[in-house]
């Protein structure tokens, strides 16, 4: 399943799009810590999922990282990015771009950015509070309302 539909399924399963609140009705840890040179990083130890948020970031950038390790649970179950970085010479960008994606299609709807479709993408990627090129990427998935040209 791709990022977007599982977000979409997610959030309508549990009536939420806040990663924190999702997190707790799926029975995962967080734990907030002052993590050296890194945002955020998952693991499931004794069948626990647990989530491990840098606790220097700041509230929105926190809810990114616990949505992006969300996103590597979901979608890249059993892979140990750290592992592979530093003992094979397999390309990790790409779950990494792919969890990206998932935190911003499950916490920005849409619907709240088709608002952006007609502004600058640094206005997109400021009201997100990712980089410009994030922001492209997740604008391109967000569809143009059809315009009722009947309506009165």
């Amino acid at each position: 399943m791709d990022g977007k539909a599982l977000a979409a399924r997610l959030s309508k399963k549990y009536d939420t799009r806040d990663p924190f609140r999702l997190a707790d009705e799926m029975g995962f840890i967080i734990v907030f810590a002052p993590l050296v040179e890194m945002r955020g990083f998952q693991q499931r130890i004794k069948r626990q999922n647990i989530i491990y948020i840098n606790d220097g970031l700041d509230d929105r950038q926190q809810a990114l990282v616990c949505a992006h390790e969300m996103g590597h649970h979901f979608m890249h179950r059993g892979m140990n990015r750290i592992f592979m970085n530093r003992n094979t010479q397999f390309v990790t960008q790409k779950y990494e771009n792919e969890a990206n994606l998932f935190s911003l299609e499950l916490i920005y709807p849409d619907e709240d950015l088709q608002l952006f479709l007609n502004r600058s993408i640094t206005d997109a990627a400021a009201y997100m509070g990712v980089s410009v090129q994030l922001a492209t990427w997740r604008m391109q998935t967000v569809p143009v309302p059809e315009v009722d040209y009947y309506a009165s």
